[in-house]
């Protein structure tokens, strides 16, 4: 029983189960009762004093004799010490007042593992401040080697110290549930490196490093605009304007609308109608069924399946159509352009064909030949000889960076056009520094080339693009040259 409070000479109790407290501490003497009670994991010590009408008040030599007695000599209050034994001495009656408490453990941390990669959320809002509507969620993009976060182990703790100067053992830190998972390698310190360059993931069991993203459905407002390092799988469509970014490729199995694709690999794909707004960015090859009014640059192959509609195309390989036409637009394609059909029925849809060149090298000869020509308007209106002079070393100049650029070498140039069926009139074609606007359509199966010995072109029976221009010339040069030495 613990006492409760004492009032006209009646003491009241309160009956606890003798597992979780401690009785047998009450002390009776003739002028007071004093009861000591010790909580049951032995951390608290509380105190009730009840005197009583005859005899001597408590001293304090006598309290801290009880209190050796019952062994509480660990963590004394003394001012509350002080006040129980000055309000004892005054007859004044406490009822569980606590003057011990023991240090209690301070439990060990369990294993855990702080992520230091965020994800870049640079491209939620627009330009003009707005929330970019379109992008739903962020992709924490990681680089190989990066570090990810860092692996704390569990902690074993601090032991406390009961009232009765006991040793208390902490509880240790228990392993974290969280797995590390593929491509991310711990190392000292418990440091987590990404193994490969790619998308952080994290559940509530695995943290893991992916180089592939799988959309299972269409890229829409429930997946949003995407930004990953890696290759994302689309097993549907993407609408207008979603954006996808990946650096190791883009692979849809549907249609993509008017929106921007960019990857450092390949994009595969059915068919885009960019309505003039669609552009695709890939660093490899290009595979598609159709493009229709979109705009390409590809440091690989453009091989599509059926047509060509109206779109810019810049390539630094070749551009192939299987089966159909490249109709209106402009293709400049630096390994050679094929087609089974080239150009269009209707005098308004105009083609421009450009095989052999390098289209960085057409846009820095286009800021060459603006610098030139405002050197020799220059020239022209200039009255002073030294400076006619100076204007004419500049345009020297800037003519020989052109006939440099020209004359760059390029393992996979081929200018070479190849006709499988038709080229129709209205089609503009440039094939090394030759260009021709064809007046009447060609119904043969042709390759045309550069005739290097005389300017314009050459038109010869077909070969594949595999065939370089330059393989074909130099024989027809070496047969030239047989002819005129027989003759």
């Amino acid at each position: 029983m613990t006492l409760l409070s004492f009032e006209r000479g009646v003491f009241y109790y309160e009956k606890r189960n003798k597992m979780t407290d401690i009785y047998n501490n009450t002390i009776k003497l003739v002028g007071y009762n004093l009861y000591i009670r010790i909580s049951p994991d032995q951390m608290q010590c509380h105190c009730s004093y009840i005197p009583t009408d005859k005899g001597a008040m408590m001293t304090r030599e006598e309290f801290e004799i009880y209190l050796q007695q019952y062994n509480v000599n660990e963590g004394l209050d003394l001012t509350a010490l002080e006040r129980f034994v000055t309000r004892a001495a005054a007859g004044i009656q406490q009822i569980d007042v606590l003057v011990a408490s023991g240090t209690p453990p301070v439990h060990g941390g369990d294993e855990r593992v702080e992520i230091k990669a965020r994800a870049d959320d640079t491209d939620v809002k627009n330009d003009d401040g707005t929330v970019n509507m379109y992008r739903v969620q962020t992709f924490i993009n990681v680089n190989k080697d990066d570090e990810i976060g860092t692996v704390f182990p569990a902690e074993e703790g601090t032991p406390g110290r009961n009232i009765l100067g006991r040793m208390v053992p902490p509880v240790p830190g228990k392993p974290m549930r969280v797995k590390i998972g593929k491509n991310i390698r711990q190392e000292d310190g418990g440091r987590l490196i990404a193994s490969i360059t790619g998308r952080f993931v994290q559940t509530p069991f695995e943290v893991s490093v992916e180089d592939e993203y799988i959309v299972h459905g269409n890229v829409n407002f429930r997946v949003g605009i995407i930004d990953f390092k890696g290759v994302v799988d689309i097993r549907g469509e993407i609408r207008d304007h979603f954006d996808v970014k990946a650096t190791k490729g883009v692979k849809v199995a549907g249609n993509i609308g008017a929106c921007n694709i960019n990857t450092e690999g390949n994009v595969t794909f059915c068919g885009i109608d960019g309505r003039d707004k669609g552009r695709i960015f890939a660093g490899g090859n290009i595979y598609a069924n159709y493009l229709h009014d979109v705009t390409i640059e590809c440091a690989g192959d453009v091989i599509v399946s059926v047509e060509i509609h109206n779109c810019t195309i810049k390539s630094l390989g070749k551009v192939v159509v299987e089966k159909g036409a490249i109709m209106g637009g402009v293709c400049v394609a630096l390994g050679g352009i094929e087609s089974k059909i080239i150009g269009s029925k209707s005098s308004s849809i105009p083609t421009v064909l450009n095989a052999g060149s390098s289209y960085f090298d057409l846009h820095e000869i286009k800021g060459i030949m603006a610098e030139l020509e405002e050197a020799q308007l220059q020239y022209d209106c200039s009255v002073s000889l030294m400076r006619k002079r100076e204007l004419k070393e500049e345009i020297a100049a800037l003519s020989n960076r052109i006939v440099a650029i020209r004359n760059k070498e390029y393992p996979n140039r081929n200018p070479k056009i190849n006709v499988k069926d038709i080229m129709y009139e209205k089609t503009q074609i440039t094939i090394g520094v030759s260009m021709k606007d064809i007046k009447e359509k060609i119904t043969a199966s042709t390759s045309i080339i550069e005739n290097s010995r005389k300017g314009g072109f050459r038109y010869l029976p077909f070969t594949d693009l595999f065939v370089k221009a330059s393989d074909i010339e130099n024989i027809i040069a070496g047969e030239h040259e047989q002819v005129n030495a027989a003759g």
